[in-house]
């Protein structure tokens, strides 16, 4: 098994954003486990926690199986990501340097 290092997780940002929206479908809406996401999407549970804290962020195939498993369109998880109170747009200027 390989050992993880310690992983700093975001205070705001998309990636925090994402995660919360998908934690909250899944606990407060959907009332299923981690292990239920996984089975439903395919995903690694340990990815599908990773995301929910916002240290990993999903790629576009990944968005279509998440929002296919919690039962909601891609657009839905994307719009309501934009109106969590995380979600901060990245400007781009942290990039040139």
């Amino acid at each position: 098994m390989v050992k993880r290092g310690k992983q700093i997780q975001p205070r705001f940002g998309v990636e925090k954003a994402f995660g919360q929206v998908v934690r909250a479908i899944r606990k407060d809406e959907l009332g299923i486990s981690q292990a239920e996401l996984e089975k439903r999407t395919g995903l690694d549970r340990t990815f599908i926690s990773d995301l929910e804290r916002g240290i990993q962020g999903p790629g576009f195939r990944t968005l279509f199986r998440i929002a296919r498993g919690l039962e909601i369109t891609p657009w839905d998880l994307v719009r309501r990501t934009t109106r969590s109170t995380f979600y901060t747009f990245p400007s781009g200027r942290e990039s040139q340097s």
